[in-house]
């Protein structure tokens, strides 16, 4: 199109240091005029760069929807991830704590219900953020040490009892949610720990948990 002549050439990217270089003896026929055609010509070419980058830059809306995209799955997938895990204790404030805000800031539904002897954890949501929690769950937490102090008394209790820790019981895809949010529920029985599954209608977590053995 410019041999054409249907658009215009561009002018040459003359600067002070090829100045000499580029316009030869024009350059020292009016050397003032020359310098401040130049820096015109570079403000113009700068001030260019800026409006390209500011109509490029994203409205805050835009860069929320971004972050979004980036952290969390897209909504319209129809698979909903599972995890299940089982805790030897999950009694000391701060693990439960972790437990808890972790799942809710990654939009996380499920449940932790806390009996006698054991603990289970379900989450349910995209891929990313079961990534996410399974990180924190496996190796961010130290379990070993997340145990709720008590009386000297009991430190002979404490060191018979096995060691803390937590293991991925069970991890798989499903059609749709089977909670709502995530909620801690404390439980004096494991018949009513159970029910709390059982009212959701996957009793079978509770099981997979209780049945499961790795040594413990």
């Amino acid at each position: 199109m410019i041999r054409q002549g249907l658009l215009e050439p561009p002018k040459p990217k003359v600067k002070m240091s090829n100045l000499m270089k580029v316009l030869g003896s024009e350059a020292t026929q009016d050397p003032t005029r020359l310098e401040m055609e130049i820096r015109s010509a570079a403000a113009e070419r700068e001030q260019a760069h800026v409006d390209r980058n500011i109509a490029r830059k994203l409205t805050p809306a835009e860069r929320r929807e971004k972050k979004e995209r980036k952290l969390f799955d897209d909504n319209n997938t129809l698979e909903t991830i599972v995890s299940v895990y089982r805790v030897n204790d999950l009694s000391h404030p701060q693990t439960r704590f972790k437990v808890d805000v972790n799942a809710q800031e990654n939009r996380l539904t499920g449940c932790a219900v806390i009996s006698e002897g054991i603990c289970v954890v379900v989450v349910e949501g995209g891929s990313k953020s079961i990534k996410r929690y399974q990180k924190l769950m496996l190796k961010r937490i130290n379990w070993e040490t997340a145990v709720k102090d008590e009386s000297q008394d009991e430190d002979d209790d404490m060191e018979e009892k096995p060691k803390n820790k937590c293991v991925l019981v069970w991890q798989g895809s499903v059609a749709k949610s089977s909670f709502h949010r995530f909620l801690v529920h404390e439980c004096r029985t494991e018949n009513a720990a159970r029910k709390v599954f059982s009212d959701a209608g996957v009793g079978h977590y509770w099981d997979l948990s209780v049945n499961y053995s790795d040594e413990w």
